[in-house]
């Protein structure tokens, strides 16, 4: 396992970003799953999410707007910014990338560096890994913006996913900090062979859009999807979060000689409810500290971290004492990205609603 770690870094603040319009998959779901619906939602866990209605609406528009409010509630200079990364499998466009036009829109310094990383589940982790290599060797604080319009490319037809996403951006601000001597650690786990069980398979460059690629066709099981459309094989994916990356993780915290008891919170993507609970289990970590947010936002793609934090942790993040927490990300990819990081004593400002 490889293992890359630091020193001297701290988490500023964090905010997350939802679309006003809620969807009630009690509501939604009705035709789609008949008697079936409720033992659904029972086992991923997905009550109700937040998607983007108006069809302008995009990961850039939500992650400024957790930015913009960062910014007001932390009152860091924004000249104190040395790089935007922005991590998004939903850019408004294939060129330029979603961090250039950020930095125009929150009138951050021109000297900054700004890119993009297309990642999904685990990207949030990525993130924070890339940020803290960035932010050691500028030594200046590094702005990372999360987020993905998941709602644009899931068929509502589509039995395997049609309740389970929703739309959220973030902002997350990692600073150098000379007078921490906490080390945060990362570990990374990627197995392209199973790229194919979650994918879109018309939407690229190897399969080019066509007039075919916009039409609804009929499966086996009566879902109905596009090729620009996602396809999860649900299965598969259950078998990798259950059965590798709880030993990804337990081998984690062996190699970084981190025990359970000092571990404060397990945040974990929020993928399915029954899979997290499963995988908590395997580690022996105590669900209670094992928040989850799906219930209200559905899966946020690797939005789901700093969402699920700003939902369910706001208070404690905000409070004095720091947290050490153990996050992951796992999915699309195949890929597993885990890390060991403090959290607390920053600006939090809670779940933003985008009217």
């Amino acid at each position: 396992m490889q293992l890359s770690s630091f020193t001297g870094l701290r988490i500023d603040g964090i905010s997350a970003c939802v679309p006003a319009y809620e969807i009630d998959n009690r509501e939604f779901g009705k035709e789609l799953y008949g008697d079936g619906l409720e033992g659904l939602i029972r086992a991923v866990g997905v009550e109700k999410r937040h998607v983007c209605r108006e069809k302008n609406l995009t990961s850039l528009d939500l992650s400024v707007r957790a930015a913009e409010k960062l910014f007001e509630e932390s009152k860091i200079p924004r000249e104190e910014i040395g790089a935007v990364i922005f991590i998004t499998l939903t850019p408004d466009s294939l060129m330029p990338n979603n961090a250039t036009y950020a930095q125009h829109l929150l009138k951050l310094n021109s000297e900054v560096s700004a890119f993009d990383v297309n990642h999904a589940c685990s990207g949030y982790v990525y993130g924070l890994w890339i940020s803290s290599m960035v932010a050691t060797t500028l030594k200046k604080k590094v702005l990372l913006l999360d987020g993905d319009t998941n709602s644009y490319y899931v068929s509502p037809y589509d039995k395997s996913t049609a309740i389970l996403f929703g739309d959220a951006g973030s902002a997350t601000i990692i600073s150098p900090d000379e007078q921490s001597d906490r080390r945060w650690y990362f570990t990374f786990h990627t197995d392209g062979s199973h790229r194919d069980v979650l994918t879109i398979p018309g939407l690229g460059f190897r399969n080019l859009l066509t007039e075919d690629s916009l039409q609804y066709k009929l499966y086996d099981d009566g879902s109905r999807r596009r090729l620009v459309d996602m396809t999860m094989d649900g299965q598969a994916v259950f078998g990798y979060v259950v059965q590798s990356v709880p030993k990804i993780l337990q081998n984690f915290l062996e190699i970084t000689e981190t025990d359970i008891s000092e571990l404060d919170y397990l945040v974990l993507h929020q993928a399915n409810a029954f899979m997290l609970r499963q995988l908590a289990r395997k580690i022996k970590f105590p669900l209670e500290n094992m928040p989850i947010s799906m219930n209200k936002y559905g899966n946020t793609s690797s939005t789901s971290i700093p969402l699920n934090i700003c939902s369910e942790l706001s208070n404690i993040v905000k409070s004095k004492e720091t947290k050490r927490i153990l996050t992951a990300g796992f999915g699309a990819g195949l890929s597993t990205a885990a890390g060991i990081i403090d959290i607390g004593d920053c600006a939090c400002t809670g779940v933003v609603i985008y009217e």
